[in-house]
């Protein structure tokens, strides 16, 4: 199989995965909730208007069919570009990293479209009765000691594989790799604090729920985390050894694999039928 062969697969899936696959997911995730839970009957879940939900998902439909058809066309310019592969052609190697985090954008925006919601949610809420998971929430409570013993040793494998191919020399390019690790881990950290010891975001939410949501945050991170390390491992191994044309398999499989643990993920585990949403009626209590 020609490398031109093998970017076409990887790279369509990519698109297909991420541009199409999974947006569709989401589309029919909210069209179920406002089929199965209206305003009339769960008013809570709705600090604005049913209309508010069905813009964003429309804006969100079209975003990601924009970036769709944005893709296929960067294929179809990557073939009349090159018929061969050229080690000094940049262009391949980078795109499924640059067109990947492009494909990111619409989840994000979802995601701070999420949290305004709780945000008016949490000022509409006036119910004065409140009840709290009493259970001391602990790291090992939700995430596995040996995913987060494996996360750690694989940032500092990585670390020692980089410094043992350039023969024991720290480069500019390790020391920009290392920041860029630090600052991340730092928002893991972070976040997993919050989520352990924070307030909800969403006021109405139920505390299994919660409990399910931190779990798999705290498993997605620890997951980020250990293929984070090896995409670094495999990209200073690209550089040092010339490589080239690996690069556009690497960069590729990195963004499927974010999505599948990150995107797929929460489809997979938070699921419509799991979620306690009689919280959100107009005669219950925040539980």
């Amino acid at each position: 199989m020609s490398i031109n062969i093998l970017f076409y697969v990887l790279f369509l899936s990519q698109i297909i995965l991420i541009s199409y696959y999974y947006p569709k997911q989401i589309i029919k995730r909210i069209e179920g909730v406002l089929k199965k839970f209206p305003p009339e009957s769960y008013p809570k879940l709705y600090p604005e208007s049913a209309d508010k939900v069905i813009a964003a998902k429309i804006r969100y439909q079209l975003l990601n069919q924009i970036i769709l058809v944005i893709g296929l066309l960067l294929m179809g310019l990557y073939a009349l570009m090159s018929k061969d592969y050229d080690n000094g052609q940049k262009f391949a190697e980078g795109l499924p990293l640059m067109f990947g985090m492009v494909q990111f954008i619409p989840f994000m925006l979802l995601e701070v479209s999420g949290c305004r919601q709780f945000k008016l949610m949490r000022k509409a809420n006036k119910s004065t009765s409140r009840s709290a998971d009493l259970t001391p929430r602990h790291l090992f409570n939700y995430v596995s000691p040996l995913l987060v013993i494996s996360a750690v040793l694989l940032l500092f494998t990585f670390i020692f594989f980089d410094l043992y191919i350039h023969d024991f020399t720290i480069t500019n390019d390790l020391i920009i790799k290392i920041i860029t690790l630090s600052l991340v881990h730092a928002l893991f950290i972070g976040l997993a604090v919050w989520h352990l010891t924070g307030k909800r975001l969403d006021p109405h939410q139920a505390i299994k729920d919660r409990s399910s949501q931190t779990q798999f945050s705290l498993q997605s991170m620890g997951s980020v985390s250990i293929f984070l390390s090896l995409f670094l491992m495999a990209n200073s191994a690209v550089d040092v050894f010339e490589l080239g044309y690996m690069e556009i398999i690497i960069n590729s499989i990195y963004f499927q694999v974010i999505a599948f643990v990150g995107i797929g993920g929460m489809l997979r585990t938070d699921q419509i039928d799991t979620i306690n949403f009689d919280v959100y009626k107009a005669d219950n209590s925040i539980i």
